[in-house]
């Protein structure tokens, strides 16, 4: 008789061990099911019941390709004990491989052959996914007691690297449900005319939320005491070249990079306000380029993905105008999505929130998403949903 293994007795395993061991239990299940198939039912039609299995186990193993296209070291420098969420994220994906194995195994017992109960075909897939279980669970532990756990803004210098631009360490903490930011009244020679007429119309009193790390400020408008923090606001934006994308001010906050001071103290040509609008309509020439065209489809057992897209339905996310000065074409905004996945440069140049919006509509549309561990943790709606435990959306990708 086989006996218990103790917490003590568990090995340790990374969570690229674990990932790679999961895709390949998916695969060995998959293998499990044509050979029983194969054996108690062809060449009669598979029963749906059985079936039915198969796209389960597509949207676990496409699961995984999203964890594990995530540089877990990149990760770190943006997310709250990422290693353990992570483990996190990988436990519910265990369990319903699990739920699965047992109910194809009980399948072929009930209406094949009862002899399979004592023999047990499924048995070394579930004793392997037991004990990745166990040894996640010791992992997450193991992690979340360590004293040596850093927050992520505290591991970003300031001022950083100036030649390679890194998200503020406030927006770090921002994400992480850390605000620092300062707020104040904007005076009225900072707003645009689109502004006043908003104000006229509905009242109400714009606020900016100010960086105490660096020049970066945002203005957002406020309509009563209930929406007075940007976490509660309802000011939503979107571009009409954009309509994949909705966004609101806490989404900037979250992605702006970090900004160095003017010495004369003079930033409010840092705010990103609404003159991109009338902006857009003066931007006669332009230069393009196609570097967000999405990828052919992923290499999996399923060939699962999104539909594949024309050229002409490639949203371009650069757009560098002629003749701009310097301070104007500065970087602001950066993607964590990519980021995350180790390519941050060329992803952290944004000027404004319409370019980082047609970044996402390119790169990051609902054909391909980003992970679920990411549409959590930075509370992105698809189509309008979120997560069970996401009250509202900061960015709503549709």
């Amino acid at each position: 008789m086989a006996m218990a293994v103790g917490e003590e007795d568990v090995l340790p395993i990374t969570i690229p061990e674990a990932l790679d061991s999961l895709a390949r239990v998916i695969v060995d299940i998959i293998r499990k099911n044509r050979t029983m198939v194969e054996y108690y039912i062809y060449p009669k039609e598979t029963p749906s019941e059985i079936e039915a299995y198969r796209p389960r186990l597509q949207v676990l193993y496409t699961r995984l390709e999203s964890l594990s296209a995530l540089d877990l070291a990149q990760l770190t420098l943006l997310v709250d004990d990422a290693a353990a969420l992570m483990s996190a994220f990988l436990l519910p994906i265990i369990d319903q491989l699990l739920n699965a194995v047992h109910g194809v195994q009980q399948i072929f017992i009930n209406h094949y052959d009862r002899d399979l109960e004592d023999r047990k075909p499924y048995n070394g897939i579930y004793t392997t996914l037991e004990y990745r279980e166990k040894q996640l669970k010791k992992f997450q532990a193991d992690q979340m007691r360590n004293p040596q756990r850093r927050l992520p803004e505290t591991v970003i210098p300031i001022p950083p690297n100036p030649t390679e631009p890194s998200f503020c360490r406030f927006a770090v903490a921002y994400t992480n449900h850390r605000d620092h930011g300062k707020l104040a009244q904007v005076m009225s020679e900072d707003l645009t005319s689109e502004d006043r007429e908003k104000l006229r119309n509905t009242g109400g009193a714009y606020l900016s939320w100010d960086c105490p790390g660096c020049a970066f400020k945002l203005k957002y408008h406020v309509l009563s005491s209930m929406t007075s923090s940007m976490q509660m606001t309802d000011d939503v934006r979107s571009h009409s070249s954009v309509p994949e994308v909705e966004y609101r001010p806490t989404w900037l906050v979250k992605c702006h990079v970090y900004q160095a001071k003017s010495r004369n103290g003079r930033d409010s040509l840092l705010w990103d306000d609404r003159r991109e609008s009338v902006m857009d309509s003066r931007r006669g020439s332009t230069i393009r380029r196609q570097s967000d065209a999405r990828s052919s489809r992923t290499s999996n057992p399923f060939f699962f993905g999104g539909p594949r897209r024309s050229k002409s339905e490639i949203v371009t996310d650069k757009y560098a105008t002629l003749n701009t000065t310097s301070r104007e074409s500065k970087a602001k905004y950066g993607c964590p999505f990519c980021f995350v996945t180790g390519r941050p440069y060329g992803h952290m140049d944004y000027r404004n929130g319409r370019e980082l919006a047609e970044h996402i509509a390119a790169r990051h549309h609902l054909g391909k998403p980003p992970s679920s561990l990411l549409l959590e943790k930075y509370m992105v709606g698809l189509s309008g949903r979120c997560a069970d435990n996401v009250r509202r959306w900061d960015l709503n990708i549709r």
